[in-house]
């Protein structure tokens, strides 16, 4: 039995990310627009909270136990995207637009687009794989050489 270099927190947050982004690729297959571009949020920000803890930062959580989505969204386009470096910057703003494809397709009564929807899995699975593959080259003992600001 292998055991993960990483947290329990963090594979659970990847596994979650993983579990998310299947289902939105599969909600898009199916058509159901809306439900892909939440999913595809959501799969991009618990890839991104798994991202953080492995960094040491804790985002906060909100009154009601969630944990703050613009605290999430902040950490990983300020600090890992833009000030460390430790992902690509095309990837700075991808949680703060898939956060506003979110909102559309759960609030709001004009129906997302079959495009949007498929370029919110696209996105996701960039971010996602990103992280997964950072987390790889770490716990096998290479690094990026950027400082951790």
């Amino acid at each position: 039995m292998t055991t993960s270099p990483h947290p329990p927190e963090v594979i659970a947050y990847l596994e979650k990310a993983r579990e998310n982004l299947e289902v939105a690729e599969t909600s898009l297959s199916t058509g159901h627009v809306n439900a892909s571009a939440n999913r595809a949020y959501y799969a991009a920000f618990q890839a991104a909270v798994a991202a953080l803890w492995v960094e040491g930062i804790r985002p906060p959580r909100e009154h009601t136990g969630t944990l703050s989505h613009s605290a999430v969204q902040n950490e990983w386009s300020g600090r890992l995207v833009y000030r460390r470096k430790l992902y690509p910057p095309e990837l700075r703003t991808t949680l703060q637009l898939l956060y506003k494809l979110r909102v559309q397709a759960d609030y709001w009564t004009r129906r997302t687009s079959q495009a949007q929807a498929r370029q919110a899995c696209r996105e996701s699975r960039r971010l996602v794989e990103a992280v997964e593959q950072h987390l790889q080259l770490e716990s096998s003992g290479q690094t990026h050489g950027t400082p951790t600001s």
